[in-house]
């Protein structure tokens, strides 16, 4: 995979249609061109949504970083699974954020952790997009170093943003 340029490839294109897919729904969302307010269980919709994103991110990002180094023959698999599941629960994470931004402004969400964590995850999948398909150029390390970072950050203020939710700070 060494020298070979990834931008001209399928998963290149694949992953710009989801990225464009992202915004295109987030947008539908936030203006309300469809409704995911109502419930399953105690919980709306958009909660639900963001349980298995951030879920998704907080729990496959460790195995990520641990099997590829476990298992550097299955690193291409690894290496999708992490973009593509990545990109999906970044999908499932702003149909959440924006269906709360997009309230009427009597019933506007607080900016705080939820803004802060958004914006972390919108800036991984960022940095990361700019590494896997090689547009970072010479300053692939620092993107390197920025991702890793805001990874750590999002498990910091995925926990704060809990239980500070949960009533708990």
């Amino acid at each position: 995979m060494k020298g070979r340029s990834l931008t001209g490839g399928s998963q290149f294109w694949l992953a710009s249609l989801l990225i464009i897919a992202i915004i295109i729904l987030s947008i539908g969302n936030y203006s309300r061109w469809w409704d995911i307010h109502s419930y399953v269980g105690p919980l709306h919709v958009h909660h639900w949504l963001s349980f298995i994103g951030a879920g998704y991110i907080a729990v496959f990002t460790p195995i990520y970083a641990l099997a590829k180094r476990h298992s550097p023959q299955r690193f291409g698999t690894l290496l999708k699974i992490h973009v593509f599941g990545n990109l999906v629960a970044f999908l499932l994470i702003s149909m959440h954020f924006t269906q709360h931004m997009g309230r009427p402004p009597q019933f506007a969400p607080t900016p705080g952790t939820g803004l802060t964590l958004y914006i972390i995850v919108a800036l991984m999948v960022i940095t990361g997009y700019m590494q896997r398909f090689r547009l970072a150029g010479r300053f692939s390390r620092t993107w390197r170093f920025v991702h890793v970072s805001l990874s750590v950050s999002f498990y910091i203020v995925l926990i704060v943003h809990v239980l500070h939710n949960l009533g708990l700070l």
